[in-house]
């Protein structure tokens, strides 16, 4: 069984849809039967990769552990001791950084299925307790927010206090009713996103030839082809989230419409750009500032941007060109901000229909480039 991947995952899924449907029409918390599907279609999962379930296991017995002895800590010693706060995020972050080391060298894998979304979800937690914001965790509320299996495999990011919401306050029948629609039309869109746009761009890049025009050629198929294959299978996880009773947020809001960098990456992967901008992004620009590492706030602000992009990169993995890929992108941040800050013309023109559509394209184009980038069909080291 592989997640949104073939006949088997699709037909368990919907299988264990059908309870969850009759108690969501009946106005009923769906959760704790929730909890139980989640433990089927894991196992399901674990058992077409059996050589995953120990260190999905060991992660999930970590993480655990983690959060319960950082709400301990921070209970009784309170929230200000900077060592124990920072070698928890670092323990919490261990299983990424180890999988993504061993990934880049001729050693057995240690990886397991949503690793990276996973360990963002539990730091996300440590660092929400770290600030206040989370005094308590039940260990199956814990475990089903981080292994929740319709965002497992690839997301989204969800929080985990709006997440909690939504799993204890429930639904109305009326209310789960319009979700449920919604949910179902969202598993359609992203089917045929993933089964049948994805899989023509696939086939075409496949017929692609070389040269400059090929690699062109290859620049506009690879990137609607990730575009497709990806926005497919969040909106198919979203849609299934949603049958679950989970409202889990939409990942992609029409990137390709984008005026500006800053304007992409507020509607694409969302819930990853959204989790370094307040986890990362936020927190280096105030500790810049408050340092007084730079003069001006500009230049803090600007630094912040890279770093917090070249993380995304490295979050994909450390081959040179996920880490070009996020510096590209750190870098078109800074100019597109630099730019709309001083640019007069910008000011007087931005907001005229003609300055939009040309800025699409420009960005559109932008895009594109670094998804050849990101491909590692143009940095082949």
């Amino acid at each position: 069984m592989i997640a949104y991947g073939n006949v088997a995952y699709f037909v368990a899924m919907l299988v264990l849809a059908v309870p969850a449907v009759v108690l969501g029409l009946l106005g009923r918390t769906i959760t704790r039967y929730g909890m139980a599907a989640t433990v089927v279609m894991v196992t399901g999962l674990m058992l077409h990769s059996p050589a995953q379930a120990p260190y999905l296991a060991g992660f999930l017995a970590l993480e655990t552990a983690l959060m319960k002895g950082h709400l301990a800590f921070t209970g009784r010693f309170g929230r200000k001791v900077a060592w124990e706060r920072r070698l928890t995020v670092a323990a919490a972050l261990a299983p990424l950084v180890v999988v993504k080391l061993t990934a880049a060298f001729p050693v057995p894998s240690l990886g397991f299925i949503g690793v990276s979304y996973l360990t963002f979800r539990a730091v996300q937690v440590v660092l929400e307790i770290s600030d206040g914001l989370i005094k308590e965790f039940r260990l199956l509320d814990y475990l089903y927010f981080l292994a929740f299996f319709p965002t497992l495999a690839s997301g989204p990011i969800d929080r985990s206090r709006r997440f909690g919401q939504d799993a204890h306050l429930g639904l109305d029948a009326t209310s789960y009713s319009r979700l449920l629609g919604r949910g179902l039309w969202l598993l359609l869109l992203g089917a045929v996103y993933k089964f049948v746009a994805a899989a023509w761009f696939a086939d075409r890049l496949g017929e692609v030839g070389g040269g400059p025009s090929g690699m062109v050629a290859y620049m506009y198929l690879y990137g609607l082809d990730l575009f497709f294959d990806f926005a497919g299978y969040s909106h198919m996880a979203v849609g299934a989230s949603y049958i679950f009773g989970i409202r889990t947020p939409m990942n992609f809001r029409l990137p390709f419409v984008s005026e500006s960098i800053k304007d992409f990456w507020r509607r694409w992967h969302i819930s990853l750009s959204f989790w370094l901008r307040d986890f990362l992004y936020t927190r280096l620009l105030m500790a810049l500032l408050r340092r007084k590492t730079f003069k001006q706030k500009t230049t803090a602000s600007h630094v912040a941007f890279v770093v917090n992009m070249l993380a995304m990169g490295l979050w994909h993995g450390i081959a040179l060109h996920y880490v070009v890929y996020g510096l590209f992108h750190g870098i078109l941040l800074v100019v597109n901000d630099i730019y709309e800050r001083r640019s007069s013309f910008y000011a007087r023109f931005h907001r005229t229909p003609a300055y939009r559509i040309a800025a699409i394209v420009v960005t559109f184009h932008l895009v594109m480039f670094s998804f050849l980038i990101f491909s590692g069909h143009l940095i082949t080291l």
